[in-house]
C-alpha cells in the first residue's frame, strides 16, 4: 500500500492522523458538552460552539488530504486532488481562517468588558454568532475568489506543498492573505499582553496610587458590582492568548521560511518536513490547549458532563436491576 511512499513520510502522516483524529474527538465531545450546559452563563457558548465545529471541520480536512495519499496509488491519488483537492483545501485553510478572525472578535468583546464591565449587550451570545457569521462570509470570499480564478490552489500530501495552478505565481489575494496573516496573531498578542498587564495595575492597585482618592472610591465600587464579569473577563482573555500563541506557531513560521529562504532551504529536507508537520498539528491542537489545559472551567465542565453520563447509566442500570427483580419476585 506504502510502496511509493518514503517510509519517513508514512511514519509521520499516521501519526499526525492518529493525533488528529484524538483532537477531533476531544472537539466533539466538548462541543456536545457545550450544548448540554448551553444556559451555564459561567462559560462562552457562542465561541466553544464556533471554535469546536471549525476544529472537527479543520481535522476532516486535514485527515482526508493525509489518509487518501497514503491509501490511494499515486496517480489516483493526483485524480482525486484534482477531482476534490481543491474544495478540501478550501475547507482546511477556511476553518484555520476562521478561528484566527474569531480571536479578534474575542480580543474586541475583551476591551469593550475593561471599558464597560457591566454592559454587555454588545456582545451577547446571539450577536457572538451574527458577527460569527459575517465573519463567516468574509474568509468565504477571500478564498473563493481565487478557486473561481485562474490559480486556485490545491493542497497536495505528496511534497507538503500548497500548490497554485498559475505556479509559482499566487492569486493576488491569496498572496495578500499570505503575506499578512501574520499581523493578526501577533498584533493581537501584543492587545491582550496590554490588557493583562491593565488588569494587573487595576488589581493591585498601581493607578490608585496616583489618582486622587475620591477616584478609587468610584473605581472600587464600579469593581465590587462586576466581580462575576471580571473573572470571566479573566477566562476569556487566558483563551485568546492562548488562541493568538497557537495560531502564530504556523504563521510565524511561514513569516521565518519567506523571510529566510535560504537558510530554510539549507536544511535537510526531514527536517523541513517534520517542521511542517508539527506546524500543522498545532493547529489541529488549538481547542485542546485553550479549553482543556488552559481552562479550568471549560475543563470541570467537560468532566462534569461525562460524570452526568456515567451517573445516568447507572441509574439506568440500577432501574433495570431492580425491574429484573420485582418481577422475579413477582413469579
Amino acid at each position: 500500500m506504502f510502496e511509493h511512499i518514503p517510509m519517513f513520510h508514512v511514519v509521520f502522516q499516521l501519526i499526525f492522523c492518529f493525533l488528529a483524529f484524538l483532537f477531533m474527538l476531544y472537539d466533539i465531545a466538548l462541543l456536545m458538552a457545550t450544548y448540554a450546559y448551553r444556559n451555564d452563563q459561567n462559560i462562552p457558548f457562542a465561541y466553544l460552539i464556533v471554535m469546536n465545529v471549525c476544529g472537527v471541520l479543520c481535522k476532516i480536512a486535514f485527515i482526508t488530504d493525509f489518509v487518501t495519499y497514503l491509501v490511494l496509488p499515486y496517480y489516483e491519488y493526483l485524480a482525486y486532488r484534482e477531482f476534490l483537492g481543491r474544495e478540501f483545501t478550501m475547507l482546511g485553510t477556511l476553518t484555520y481562517f476562521i478561528p484566527m478572525c474569531v480571536s479578534v472578535l474575542m480580543t474586541l468583546n475583551r476591551f469593550f468588558i475593561v471599558l464597560r464591565p457591566t454592559d454587555q449587550r454588545a456582545f451577547g451570545q446571539k450577536r457572538i454568532f451574527f458577527y460569527s457569521f459575517l465573519i463567516l462570509i468574509l474568509c468565504f470570499t477571500l478564498l473563493l475568489i481565487p478557486r473561481l480564478s485562474y490559480c486556485p490552489v490545491n493542497f497536495l500530501a505528496s511534497t507538503l506543498v500548497f500548490l497554485t495552478a498559475c505556479a509559482p505565481e499566487r492569486h493576488p489575494v491569496t498572496k495578500f492573505t499570505n503575506i499578512n496573516a501574520i499581523w493578526v496573531p501577533t498584533t493581537l498578542l501584543v492587545i491582550n499582553l496590554l490588557m493583562v498587564l491593565h488588569l494587573k495595575a487595576n488589581r493591585y492597585d498601581i493607578y490608585s496610587r496616583i489618582r486622587q482618592k475620591s477616584s478609587v472610591i468610584s473605581m472600587s465600587s464600579s469593581n465590587s458590582l462586576a466581580q462575576s464579569q471580571i473573572r470571566r473577563e479573566h477566562m476569556l482573555m487566558r483563551q485568546t492568548v492562548a488562541i493568538t500563541v497557537g495560531l502564530s506557531f504556523y504563521e510565524v513560521g511561514s513569516l521565518l521560511m519567506r523571510t529566510f529562504p535560504d537558510t530554510y532551504n539549507s536544511l535537510p529536507q526531514q527536517v523541513r518536513d517534520l517542521t511542517f508537520y508539527f506546524r500543522l498539528e498545532t493547529i489541529c491542537a488549538i481547542n485542546f490547549i485553550v479549553y482543556y489545559m488552559g481552562s479550568p472551567s471549560t475543563r470541570k465542565m467537560l468532566k462534569k458532563y461525562f460524570r452526568s453520563g456515567e451517573l445516568k447509566r447507572d441509574l439506568s442500570t440500577r432501574k433495570i436491576s431492580s425491574t429484573f427483580q420485582m418481577s422475579r419476585i413477582e413469579t
